[in-house]
Protein backbone atom coordinates (compact mmCIF):
# COMPACT_ATOMS: atom_id res chain seq x y z
CA UNK A 1 0.00 0.00 0.00
CA UNK A 2 1.22 3.04 -0.81
CA UNK A 3 2.12 5.73 2.15
CA UNK A 4 0.14 8.85 1.21
CA UNK A 5 2.66 10.77 3.60
CA UNK A 6 5.34 10.63 1.17
CA UNK A 7 6.12 12.97 -1.23
CA UNK A 8 4.50 12.75 -4.73
CA UNK A 9 8.09 12.20 -6.14
CA UNK A 10 8.66 9.50 -3.86
CA UNK A 11 5.31 8.05 -4.39
CA UNK A 12 5.79 7.56 -8.06
CA UNK A 13 9.37 6.24 -7.61
CA UNK A 14 7.85 3.62 -5.57
CA UNK A 15 4.98 2.53 -8.24
CA UNK A 16 7.43 2.62 -11.47
CA UNK A 17 5.51 1.07 -14.34
CA UNK A 18 6.54 -2.82 -14.71
CA UNK A 19 4.94 -5.97 -15.72
CA UNK A 20 3.87 -7.21 -12.16
CA UNK A 21 2.03 -3.42 -11.55
CA UNK A 22 0.16 -3.07 -14.85
CA UNK A 23 -0.58 -6.65 -16.17
CA UNK A 24 -1.41 -7.88 -19.59
CA UNK A 25 -5.53 -6.80 -19.45
CA UNK A 26 -7.91 -4.03 -19.67
CA UNK A 27 -6.40 -2.45 -16.17
CA UNK A 28 -8.45 -2.38 -12.70
CA UNK A 29 -9.91 0.93 -11.55
CA UNK A 30 -6.96 1.42 -8.87
CA UNK A 31 -4.05 0.55 -11.94
CA UNK A 32 -6.18 2.55 -14.56
CA UNK A 33 -5.84 5.93 -12.00
CA UNK A 34 -2.33 5.06 -11.29
CA UNK A 35 -1.20 5.10 -15.15
CA UNK A 36 -2.89 8.30 -15.49
CA UNK A 37 -0.90 9.67 -12.32
CA UNK A 38 2.13 8.44 -13.90
CA UNK A 39 1.40 10.44 -17.80
CA UNK A 40 -0.09 13.60 -15.84
CA UNK A 41 3.28 13.71 -13.12
CA UNK A 42 5.49 13.72 -16.52
CA UNK A 43 3.84 16.97 -17.75
CA UNK A 44 4.17 20.75 -17.21
CA UNK A 45 0.85 21.65 -18.17
CA UNK A 46 -1.10 18.60 -17.79
CA UNK A 47 -0.30 18.28 -14.21
CA UNK A 48 -1.62 21.75 -13.38
CA UNK A 49 -5.14 21.76 -15.25
CA UNK A 50 -8.11 19.79 -14.04
CA UNK A 51 -7.87 16.06 -14.79
CA UNK A 52 -11.16 14.54 -14.29
CA UNK A 53 -11.85 10.80 -14.47
CA UNK A 54 -14.24 9.00 -16.42
CA UNK A 55 -16.17 5.63 -16.77
CA UNK A 56 -17.57 6.49 -20.39
CA UNK A 57 -16.72 7.62 -23.57
CA UNK A 58 -19.23 10.63 -24.26
CA UNK A 59 -20.94 12.45 -21.19
CA UNK A 60 -21.70 15.98 -19.76
CA UNK A 61 -20.86 18.14 -16.57
CA UNK A 62 -23.61 20.46 -15.83
CA UNK A 63 -22.38 23.54 -14.02
CA UNK A 64 -23.97 26.55 -12.57
CA UNK A 65 -22.60 30.09 -12.83
CA UNK A 66 -24.12 32.81 -10.65
CA UNK A 67 -21.69 35.52 -11.87
CA UNK A 68 -24.35 38.61 -11.50
CA UNK A 69 -25.84 40.48 -8.86
CA UNK A 70 -27.96 38.39 -6.49
CA UNK A 71 -28.47 40.43 -3.39
CA UNK A 72 -30.45 43.56 -2.78
CA UNK A 73 -31.43 45.95 0.00
CA UNK A 74 -34.67 44.08 1.85
CA UNK A 75 -36.78 47.14 1.73
CA UNK A 76 -35.96 48.48 -1.92
CA UNK A 77 -38.65 46.29 -3.68
CA UNK A 78 -42.12 44.89 -2.99
CA UNK A 79 -41.42 41.61 -3.67
CA UNK A 80 -37.83 39.68 -4.14
CA UNK A 81 -36.53 39.87 -6.85
CA UNK A 82 -34.91 36.24 -8.05
CA UNK A 83 -32.11 35.37 -10.35
CA UNK A 84 -31.94 32.10 -12.33
CA UNK A 85 -28.17 30.59 -11.99
CA UNK A 86 -27.23 30.78 -15.64
CA UNK A 87 -26.50 26.59 -16.56
CA UNK A 88 -23.11 25.28 -18.28
CA UNK A 89 -22.99 22.12 -20.07
CA UNK A 90 -19.31 21.18 -20.78
CA UNK A 91 -20.04 18.13 -23.24
CA UNK A 92 -17.17 15.52 -23.52
CA UNK A 93 -16.31 12.69 -26.31
CA UNK A 94 -12.88 11.17 -25.76
CA UNK A 95 -10.60 9.72 -28.82
CA UNK A 96 -8.48 6.73 -28.83
CA UNK A 97 -5.02 6.80 -29.13
CA UNK A 98 -2.35 3.78 -29.81
CA UNK A 99 1.12 3.48 -28.73
CA UNK A 100 3.15 0.52 -29.83
CA UNK A 101 6.60 -0.50 -30.20
CA UNK A 102 8.03 -3.82 -30.66
CA UNK A 103 11.33 -5.02 -28.55
CA UNK A 104 13.08 -8.25 -30.09
CA UNK A 105 14.32 -11.68 -28.37
CA UNK A 106 17.20 -11.13 -28.85
CA UNK A 107 17.68 -7.53 -27.23
CA UNK A 108 16.28 -8.62 -24.40
CA UNK A 109 18.59 -11.30 -23.96
CA UNK A 110 21.53 -9.44 -24.83
CA UNK A 111 21.81 -6.54 -23.03
CA UNK A 112 23.10 -5.79 -19.30
CA UNK A 113 19.42 -5.28 -18.09
CA UNK A 114 18.08 -9.24 -19.41
CA UNK A 115 14.74 -9.25 -18.50
CA UNK A 116 14.16 -6.18 -16.93
CA UNK A 117 14.64 -4.44 -20.47
CA UNK A 118 11.06 -4.89 -20.59
CA UNK A 119 10.04 -2.97 -17.37
CA UNK A 120 12.68 0.13 -17.82
CA UNK A 121 11.56 0.42 -21.70
CA UNK A 122 7.44 0.46 -21.13
CA UNK A 123 8.71 3.12 -17.99
CA UNK A 124 10.52 5.34 -20.73
CA UNK A 125 7.69 4.40 -23.31
CA UNK A 126 4.90 5.98 -20.45
CA UNK A 127 6.95 9.01 -20.19
CA UNK A 128 6.96 9.31 -23.60
CA UNK A 129 3.24 8.91 -24.00
CA UNK A 130 2.82 11.70 -21.39
CA UNK A 131 4.61 14.52 -23.90
CA UNK A 132 2.83 12.74 -26.77
CA UNK A 133 -0.28 13.53 -24.81
CA UNK A 134 0.28 17.03 -23.49
CA UNK A 135 1.36 17.83 -27.50
CA UNK A 136 -2.05 16.98 -28.45
CA UNK A 137 -3.80 18.53 -25.61
CA UNK A 138 -1.94 22.13 -26.66
CA UNK A 139 -1.82 21.62 -30.19
CA UNK A 140 -4.48 19.41 -31.54
CA UNK A 141 -6.36 20.07 -34.92
CA UNK A 142 -8.65 18.10 -36.38
CA UNK A 143 -8.33 20.06 -39.36
CA UNK A 144 -5.05 18.22 -39.92
CA UNK A 145 -5.56 15.31 -42.64
CA UNK A 146 -4.75 12.04 -40.71
CA UNK A 147 -3.68 8.46 -42.41
CA UNK A 148 -1.27 6.19 -43.66
CA UNK A 149 0.30 8.60 -45.88
CA UNK A 150 0.07 11.36 -43.19
CA UNK A 151 3.53 12.20 -40.67
CA UNK A 152 3.48 10.96 -37.21
CA UNK A 153 2.85 14.58 -36.25
CA UNK A 154 -0.67 14.98 -38.04
CA UNK A 155 -1.59 11.26 -37.02
CA UNK A 156 -0.71 12.37 -33.30
CA UNK A 157 -2.50 15.81 -33.59
CA UNK A 158 -5.10 15.26 -35.71
CA UNK A 159 -7.72 13.59 -34.16
CA UNK A 160 -9.06 15.68 -31.91
CA UNK A 161 -8.81 19.85 -30.91
CA UNK A 162 -6.77 20.99 -28.07
CA UNK A 163 -6.64 23.85 -26.17
CA UNK A 164 -5.45 26.40 -28.57
CA UNK A 165 -8.09 25.83 -31.17
CA UNK A 166 -10.56 25.38 -28.56
CA UNK A 167 -9.21 29.06 -27.41
CA UNK A 168 -9.24 30.18 -30.88
CA UNK A 169 -12.81 29.69 -31.00
CA UNK A 170 -14.88 30.19 -27.92
CA UNK A 171 -12.41 33.09 -26.78
CA UNK A 172 -14.83 36.19 -27.10
CA UNK A 173 -13.76 38.53 -29.73
CA UNK A 174 -13.31 41.58 -27.10
CA UNK A 175 -11.00 39.17 -24.98
CA UNK A 176 -8.58 38.76 -28.12
CA UNK A 177 -5.35 41.12 -28.39
CA UNK A 178 -3.56 40.49 -31.82
CA UNK A 179 0.41 41.27 -31.09
CA UNK A 180 0.51 41.69 -34.22
CA UNK A 181 4.27 40.51 -34.29
CA UNK A 182 5.44 42.54 -31.66
CA UNK A 183 7.34 40.66 -28.26
CA UNK A 184 5.68 40.17 -25.27
CA UNK A 185 6.04 43.47 -22.94
CA UNK A 186 4.31 44.76 -19.54
CA UNK A 187 2.45 46.57 -21.72
CA UNK A 188 1.10 43.55 -23.54
CA UNK A 189 0.02 42.13 -20.23
CA UNK A 190 -1.79 45.37 -18.96
CA UNK A 191 -3.71 45.44 -21.99
CA UNK A 192 -4.56 41.65 -21.50
CA UNK A 193 -5.31 41.70 -17.40
CA UNK A 194 -7.62 44.76 -18.43
CA UNK A 195 -9.93 42.64 -20.76
CA UNK A 196 -10.55 40.43 -18.45
CA UNK A 197 -14.86 40.60 -18.01
CA UNK A 198 -15.31 42.75 -14.32
CA UNK A 199 -17.75 40.21 -13.53
CA UNK A 200 -14.61 37.34 -13.43
CA UNK A 201 -11.47 39.69 -11.89
CA UNK A 202 -13.21 38.45 -8.06
CA UNK A 203 -11.23 35.29 -9.66
CA UNK A 204 -7.63 36.76 -10.14
CA UNK A 205 -5.95 34.56 -7.36
CA UNK A 206 -6.66 31.78 -10.01
CA UNK A 207 -5.58 33.16 -12.84
CA UNK A 208 -2.54 32.00 -14.63
CA UNK A 209 -0.31 33.71 -17.76
CA UNK A 210 0.29 30.18 -20.02
CA UNK A 211 3.15 30.95 -21.74
CA UNK A 212 5.78 29.36 -24.28
CA UNK A 213 9.59 29.49 -23.27
CA UNK A 214 10.12 32.41 -25.54
CA UNK A 215 8.01 34.94 -23.70
CA UNK A 216 8.80 33.42 -20.46
CA UNK A 217 12.21 33.88 -21.00
CA UNK A 218 11.88 37.46 -22.28
CA UNK A 219 10.17 38.14 -19.14
CA UNK A 220 13.26 36.58 -16.47
CA UNK A 221 15.47 38.87 -19.14
CA UNK A 222 13.31 42.36 -18.69
CA UNK A 223 13.30 41.58 -15.07
CA UNK A 224 16.96 40.68 -14.82
CA UNK A 225 18.02 43.82 -15.80
CA UNK A 226 16.72 45.27 -12.04
CA UNK A 227 19.18 45.84 -10.08
CA UNK A 228 17.45 44.60 -6.83
CA UNK A 229 16.72 40.77 -5.35
CA UNK A 230 14.11 40.15 -7.90
CA UNK A 231 16.50 40.91 -10.74
CA UNK A 232 18.19 37.74 -9.11
CA UNK A 233 15.05 36.13 -8.57
CA UNK A 234 14.53 36.00 -12.18
CA UNK A 235 17.89 34.57 -12.66
CA UNK A 236 17.70 31.46 -10.81
CA UNK A 237 13.93 31.08 -11.25
CA UNK A 238 13.42 27.39 -11.91
CA UNK A 239 11.28 26.17 -14.68
CA UNK A 240 7.75 26.04 -13.76
CA UNK A 241 4.99 28.80 -12.08
CA UNK A 242 7.40 31.86 -11.21
CA UNK A 243 6.18 35.54 -10.45
CA UNK A 244 4.61 37.27 -13.15
CA UNK A 245 3.52 40.58 -14.61
CA UNK A 246 0.86 42.39 -12.20
CA UNK A 247 0.60 40.45 -9.78
CA UNK A 248 -0.29 36.90 -11.98
CA UNK A 249 2.13 33.70 -11.86
CA UNK A 250 3.92 32.33 -14.65
CA UNK A 251 3.29 29.07 -15.99
CA UNK A 252 6.12 28.10 -18.52
CA UNK A 253 5.38 25.17 -21.25
CA UNK A 254 8.27 24.39 -23.35
CA UNK A 255 6.19 22.01 -25.33
CA UNK A 256 3.96 25.94 -26.58
CA UNK A 257 4.50 25.85 -29.96
CA UNK A 258 6.68 29.32 -31.12
CA UNK A 259 6.72 28.42 -35.11
CA UNK A 260 2.75 29.76 -35.68
CA UNK A 261 2.38 31.54 -39.00
CA UNK A 262 1.61 35.34 -38.52
CA UNK A 263 0.92 38.21 -40.92
CA UNK A 264 1.99 37.53 -44.44
CA UNK A 265 5.54 36.05 -43.61
CA UNK A 266 6.07 35.42 -39.91
CA UNK A 267 6.54 31.96 -38.65
CA UNK A 268 7.22 32.77 -35.12
CA UNK A 269 4.27 33.46 -33.64
CA UNK A 270 3.32 32.20 -30.50
CA UNK A 271 0.14 32.82 -28.08
CA UNK A 272 -0.41 33.94 -24.25
CA UNK A 273 -3.01 32.26 -21.97
CA UNK A 274 -4.71 34.60 -19.00
CA UNK A 275 -7.26 31.83 -17.72
CA UNK A 276 -7.69 30.26 -14.23
CA UNK A 277 -5.73 26.97 -15.05
CA UNK A 278 -8.56 25.00 -13.80
CA UNK A 279 -10.98 26.38 -17.02
CA UNK A 280 -8.73 23.60 -18.71
CA UNK A 281 -10.25 20.24 -18.45
CA UNK A 282 -8.35 17.06 -19.27
CA UNK A 283 -10.91 14.17 -19.33
CA UNK A 284 -9.14 10.81 -19.41
CA UNK A 285 -11.19 7.23 -19.37
CA UNK A 286 -10.13 4.39 -17.16
CA UNK A 287 -10.77 2.13 -20.04
CA UNK A 288 -6.86 1.57 -20.43
CA UNK A 289 -5.30 -1.62 -21.75
CA UNK A 290 -1.59 -2.66 -21.63
CA UNK A 291 -0.92 -5.60 -23.60
CA UNK A 292 2.06 -7.82 -24.65
CA UNK A 293 2.21 -10.03 -27.82
CA UNK A 294 5.01 -12.66 -28.22
CA UNK A 295 4.85 -12.72 -32.05
CA UNK A 296 7.23 -15.98 -32.45
CA UNK A 297 7.93 -16.16 -36.26
CA UNK A 298 9.83 -12.63 -35.79
CA UNK A 299 10.67 -13.28 -32.68
CA UNK A 300 9.87 -10.41 -31.09
CA UNK A 301 7.17 -9.03 -28.17
CA UNK A 302 4.84 -6.47 -29.46
CA UNK A 303 3.59 -3.90 -26.65
CA UNK A 304 0.73 -2.29 -27.50
CA UNK A 305 -1.22 0.35 -24.83
CA UNK A 306 -4.87 1.73 -26.36
CA UNK A 307 -6.48 5.16 -24.48
CA UNK A 308 -9.17 7.46 -24.34
CA UNK A 309 -9.09 11.20 -23.69
CA UNK A 310 -10.91 14.53 -24.04
CA UNK A 311 -9.48 18.28 -23.91
CA UNK A 312 -12.09 20.65 -23.08
CA UNK A 313 -12.27 24.92 -21.56
CA UNK A 314 -15.06 24.79 -19.21
CA UNK A 315 -15.83 28.69 -19.77
CA UNK A 316 -14.32 30.55 -22.87
CA UNK A 317 -15.88 33.86 -20.86
CA UNK A 318 -12.83 33.38 -17.87
CA UNK A 319 -10.05 33.50 -20.84
CA UNK A 320 -8.47 36.83 -22.30
CA UNK A 321 -5.79 35.10 -25.20
CA UNK A 322 -2.62 37.06 -27.25
CA UNK A 323 -2.19 35.74 -30.87
CA UNK A 324 0.61 36.77 -33.05
CA UNK A 325 3.26 37.25 -30.23
CA UNK A 326 6.60 37.15 -31.93
CA UNK A 327 9.69 36.75 -30.24
CA UNK A 328 11.95 38.91 -33.03
CA UNK A 329 9.54 41.85 -32.62
CA UNK A 330 10.08 45.28 -31.24
CA UNK A 331 7.89 45.17 -27.52
CA UNK A 332 4.13 45.46 -27.69
CA UNK A 333 3.22 49.15 -27.43
CA UNK A 334 -0.63 48.88 -28.28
Amino acid sequence: MLDIKLPLKQIMQKSAVDQTSLPNSVLNRKQADRFIDLLVDETVLMKNVRVVRIDHQKGSINKLDLGDIVTEGAHTTSSATTRVPTERVLVYDTEKYRSAFDLSTDFTEDNIEKAGIRNRLLSMFTKRIAIDTELAAIKGDESLSTGDAQTDENNLLGVNNGFQRILENITPAAQKVDAAGAAPSKRLYYEMKRRIPSRYRAAKPNYVWIVPSGPADKWSLDWSDRETAGGDAALSNKLGTRPGPWGIPMLEVPLMPEDLSWGTSGTDGSQIWLTPLKNLVYFVQRDITIEWDRQPRHDLWEVTIHFRVDFQVENGDLVVLADNVAMSGNDYTG
